[in-house]
């Protein structure tokens, strides 16, 4: 609840900073942004002869692009897409029984979101931005294993409510540097050989980057 009420209190800042807004981007400018990102996977076990799908949550790191096109000079369209992943090692310790093998995890994951973003240009090298959006989420992920087996889960949907908030720090006309965070509120669900898993998760994220100028500027 505290993290959505700073949202909602930088929404608020936003607006109140839309008032007295610097020279901002032409009307059918464009931008892309390439981020590295953060957030929170949504995935299911296995938990065998039971035939239940129990979910549970992690954290993954991944790679995104935004394109931004200019609706007016404040307002722009936005989609969004990416990729996410995360493994994990673990090597036997002196108590484990002789010629144990190493055990490993990994998650891979994809997503699209797209919304929309209001901008408020603080001065000529600084501005804010803004808004909601709507995210469509995949994963799925190996679970432990050794040198003879390998068990992936069920792929699991994602479908998302967003909002984010975010700054750039204009380098040139062309380039600026791109930092924001936002949270999710969703419906995620899964299915294998008839057993069903559905739940509401909700997250944060957090994504870092460069963004290109392919418009002119008022």
């Amino acid at each position: 609840m505290r993290k959505l009420s700073v949202l909602f209190s930088a929404a608020l800042m936003l607006s109140a900073a839309s008032l007295a807004q610097a020279a901002g981007m032409h009307k059918g400018a464009s931008m892309l942004a390439i981020q590295l990102n953060e957030g929170t996977g949504d995935f299911v076990g296995d938990d065998g002869s039971a035939g239940y799908l129990p979910a549970y949550d992690h954290s993954e790191i991944g790679l995104q692009v935004q394109y931004w096109h200019f609706m007016t000079p404040d307002y722009a369209f936005n989609v969004t897409g990416g990729l996410g992943f995360f493994s994990e090692k673990d090597e036997p310790g002196a108590a484990a029984p002789p010629n144990s093998p190493d055990n490993k995890y990994s998650q891979s994951s994809w997503q699209i979101q797209v919304g929309g973003d209001r901008f408020a240009q603080i001065n000529d090298r600084f501005s804010v931005f803004g808004g909601p959006g709507i995210q469509f989420w995949g994963g799925q992920s190996t679970l432990f294993q050794d040198t003879a087996a390998e068990m992936k889960t069920a792929s699991v949907l994602r479908v998302a409510l967003t909002g984010r908030i975010g700054t750039m720090l204009r380098l040139n006309d062309k380039v600026s540097m791109i930092a924001q965070v936002g949270h999710y509120l969703g419906h995620a669900s899964a299915s294998e050989k008839g057993a069903t898993s559905t739940w509401w998760p909700s997250g944060n994220t957090g994504a870092c980057g460069v963004v290109f100028n392919f418009g002119g500027r008022e």
